[in-house]
């Protein structure tokens, strides 16, 4: 029995030595791409800090390595002995099954590895292709020429060759074949009986209307779901790119010309489903403080859920601000995301030997953080999800609201096979083969090639959350309850690409209106005329609407109004969009340093609340200095005006968007007067922020004096 085990233990062994291997690295490396310049002063609080914590997580690790090389060993001794069996010789034993099964275990392992290669090469390219050499060969080879099904089909003919031996060995095959069947044949008497039994089951089964059909109709008042994707660009709605998607906006009322406020997700998220401006709900970064979350926001979900509504919200790693503050949803299925999870996240990362198996629905019910890592975002996981989700809110006689926010369009734009090579050009070789991180260093130049690489890289990510939608559509239609749903299509942001020299991601800036125009899609079953509508409709308009379509009482203060008319052809009132940045990480290369007020990178901005789950917050005493530094805009039917406050003035910079779309030449000068309206409108709601006043040209708080530059040309704001 003891020499039966050990191809087991060998094959923990195994793995322990790997994951062991994978662990010497610095879990913050000096060189980072994430973290850049910071990367230093990250490492030393995180040693200093989370020392203990960083030891238990190991053992976590360690303790799981040790199970799966376990599981592995014992399958490579069966695989050995089966060979064994299948020439007609004797069963190894001791050493000789040790050893053997041990090449087995690491054959198997390193064809695991391929396949994971080929379904989520984002998951592999620090550890191999950015390392170059051989291992940028073997992750290149499991893309671009095996892919994921052929993956399946080498480890499936390497396993049979394995099996069937020598070519000597193959001419008894036929007669151990035979001999096989015989024997399986002495339970066909049984078999028929079981069958029997089964099959009346088996028809009651499929012919039994499930609860989910029940649900619906009679309640009388329609569900709600609100399908969302971070950082979808209003003009990937096409068919070509999100087909799925564009069709259903072909069945319903979409604004073409819709924008959000602050586009970063957590503030982002807060407007949409408050329907309040950030300067009123309070939520204006990426980082809030405790006090700025703990509120009763009287948000959206939580009026539904008091009007009788089973409310639910469902996202993969984007989604963790749902976890961090409450708006009522009775159902929070989302990552949680705090210092820990990240160092956790971080430490998993660099697993790239226990990846193969970790990247699964098991991996994630045993480190649950695995949901955080952007890399892995896998659209069709969520989506089952959201299917568990629509099931439980829809049980009993209630409506229900779900909100499904899909991560996988945020960069790293790193969608799972085959979509990340969708778009893209097989014969790319630059940095961004298989994804797009953004760092917060200076980044090298991109040329050509690794612009249009990111595009592809993004399409095929907006592709791949098409489908999953898809799959969620066609399970609300077999349960019967499409046609009682309001369906909303929305972002909580856009996505800058490169697009007129403006760089890439969000809320860098606001020159260009790819970031803060989002796509928004109405469909309500009780409308049967589809249409689309030309006029400016704003993030705050969302909760509004959707409490008039309901029914139900919306709060008094909310700063927009309902565009439930639009559905049916009647006019709504001119609306203005506004917007602000939020944070500027670190360095914008789209956003030259004369255009901006300076302040510490975000190692420095943020610190960690340890009386609250060790979040990241932002720090109290440079909340003055971000929200001055903010960039602000406003915008009409035609013109924008940006609020751009630099060391030593205040520029204000107009773009004709009917004439320049892309936003590329400021005509401030020749329309004077077309800024002095603009600027009025913009001034009347920055003004309404109650923290903040006018002071020598720049928006400050209001105990600060008009900002003035130091001798470095830092601004100084008390």
């Amino acid at each position: 029995m003891a020499l039966g085990v050990r191809p087991s233990l060998l094959g923990a062994a195994y793995m322990l030595a790997l994951t062991a291997l994978a662990s010497s690295s610095p879990l913050v490396a000096q060189g980072d791409r994430a973290l850049g310049a910071q990367a230093r002063e990250v490492s030393e609080f995180v040693t200093t800090r989370f020392g203990d914590q960083l030891q238990r997580l190991a053992l976590a690790i360690g303790a799981t390595a040790v199970a799966m090389g376990l599981l592995l060993g014992a399958l490579a001794g069966v695989v050995v002995q089966l060979r064994q069996w299948a020439a007609g010789r004797a069963p190894f034993s001791g050493m000789r099954l040790g050893w053997r099964s041990l090449g087995v275990m690491v054959a198997a392992h390193g064809w695991l590895v391929l396949y994971g290669m080929a379904r989520s090469p984002q998951l592999y390219a620090d550890a191999w292709y950015a390392r170059g050499g051989v291992r940028r060969t073997v992750e290149v080879l499991a893309t671009d020429v095996l892919g994921a099904r052929g993956a399946l089909a080498l480890g499936a003919a390497l396993l049979v060759a394995f099996v069937a031996g020598t070519p000597s060995a193959w001419a008894a095959w036929p007669h151990r074949v035979t001999m096989t069947v015989a024997r399986l044949g002495l339970l066909r008497g049984e078999a028929r009986v079981v069958g029997a039994a089964l099959l009346p089951v088996a028809l009651l089964w499929a012919l039994w209307p499930s609860g989910d059909a029940r649900a619906g109709g009679p309640r009388g008042r329609p569900n709600v779901i609100i399908l969302a994707a971070d950082s979808l660009r209003a003009d990937r709605l096409t068919t070509s790119v999100a087909p799925h998607l564009s069709a259903l906006a072909a069945r319903g009322t979409r604004f073409d010309r819709a924008y959000v406020s602050l586009p970063r997700t957590f503030p982002s998220w807060v407007t949409i489903l408050t329907g309040r401006h950030a300067h009123h709900h309070g939520v204006r970064s990426m980082f809030p403080r405790w006090e700025e979350r703990a509120k009763d926001f009287d948000a959206l979900p939580e009026r539904l859920a008091k009007a009788g509504y089973a409310t639910g919200v469902v996202s993969d790693y984007a989604g963790d601000v749902f976890s961090r503050i409450d708006l009522g949803f009775q159902r929070v299925d989302v990552p949680s995301f705090d210092f820990r999870q990240l160092l956790r996240q971080r430490a998993l990362e660099r697993q790239t030997p226990m990846l193969p198996l970790l990247h699964s629905r098991m991996g994630r019910a045993l480190f649950p953080v695995l949901r955080e890592m952007n890399v892995a975002a896998d659209p069709n996981m969520l989506e089952t999800d959201a299917e568990r989700a629509v099931d439980a809110l829809s049980q009993g006689n209630k409506p229900f609201f779900l909100t499904v926010f899909f991560s996988t369009a945020h960069f790293p734009y790193a969608a799972p096979s085959p979509y990340y090579a969708r778009y893209t050009s097989s014969s790319y070789r630059g940095r961004f083969k298989y994804d797009k991180p953004v760092g917060l260093g200076d980044e090298q130049q991109l040329d050509d090639a690794d612009v249009a690489q990111v595009r592809a890289l993004y399409d095929g990510a907006v592709t791949s959350i098409d489908d999953a939608a898809q799959r969620l559509l066609a399970a609300l239609d077999r349960r019967g309850l499409a046609k009682d749903t309001i369906f909303v299509v929305t972002a909580d942001h856009g996505e800058t690409l490169f697009d007129h020299g403006h760089g890439q991601g969000h809320d860098d800036h606001l020159f260009g209106d790819e970031g803060t125009h989002v796509p928004l899609v109405i469909v309500d079953p009780r409308v049967r005329d589809a249409r689309r509508d030309e006029r400016v409709v704003r993030d705050v308009d969302l909760a509004p609407t959707i409490y008039d379509l309901l029914g139900v009482e919306p709060p008094k203060d909310l700063d927009g109004i309902s565009i439930a008319p639009a559905l049916s052809g009647k006019a709504t009132p001119p609306r203005l969009a506004y917007a602000e940045t939020e944070l500027w990480m670190g360095f914008v290369p789209a956003l030259p340093d004369e255009m901006r007020l300076p302040y510490p990178g975000v190692a420095r901005l943020t610190e960690v609340d340890t009386e609250h789950h060790d979040e990241l917050v932002l720090r109290q005493d440079v909340e003055a200095v971000t929200t001055v530094a903010r960039h602000r805009m406003v915008r009409d039917e035609r013109y924008k005006l940006v609020y751009v406050p630099e060391r030593k003035r205040v520029e204000y910079i107009l773009y004709d968007t009917q004439v320049d779309p892309g936003e590329t030449a400021n005509v401030a000068a020749e329309h004077p007067d077309v800024v002095a309206r603009l600027r009025g409108e913009l001034w009347a709601w920055m003004r309404q922020d109650p923290r903040m006043v006018e002071r020598g040209g720049y928006l400050v708080t209001r105990d600060a004096p008009a900002p003035e530059a130091d001798a470095r040309g830092a601004l100084r704001v008390p």
